[in-house]
């Protein structure tokens, strides 16, 4: 399809109304039940786009090591991630990252489908953290 990060965009704009947010050049955010995530353009890969969203602040985990520990082997062949991959950004906070094909983006059931993983997987590891208070 050779779909674009700007036709992609557009339909999310249009299917998502207010929960869309443009985020500047190459970038913009849907908001979810669970979070907001966020689509970036792929620097020098025309053909992907990185989605990314914050499960939690590990501020708010009482065994934050442990609960790392658990983060990594979730990460392990994506078993525990839909896909994605976990890490901690410079907030303390864990997010959940992925490069997806536009292609794969192109029409409103392929976005859907992303914002459902993702949110999915934002939920999961929510209760997964429980288990560290």
């Amino acid at each position: 399809m050779n779909e674009t990060f700007e036709d992609m965009a557009a339909m999310a704009e249009s299917r998502y109304g207010e929960a869309f947010s443009p985020q500047g050049a190459g970038a913009f955010s849907v908001a979810i039940d669970e979070g907001t995530v966020a689509f970036f353009r792929a620097a020098g890969d025309p053909a992907f786009a990185f989605v990314r969203a914050k499960v939690l602040s590990m501020d708010d985990v009482g065994r934050a090591g442990d609960f790392a520990k658990a983060a990594l082997a979730g990460n392990f062949f994506w078993g525990g991630t839909r896909g994605a991959t976990l890490s901690v950004g410079t907030d303390n906070a864990l997010y959940a990252t992925e490069r997806r094909l536009l292609d794969d983006l192109a029409d409103a059931d392929g976005l859907a489908q992303c914002l459902d993983d993702f949110g999915e997987t934002i939920s999961d590891w929510r209760e997964r953290s429980a288990l560290y208070a």
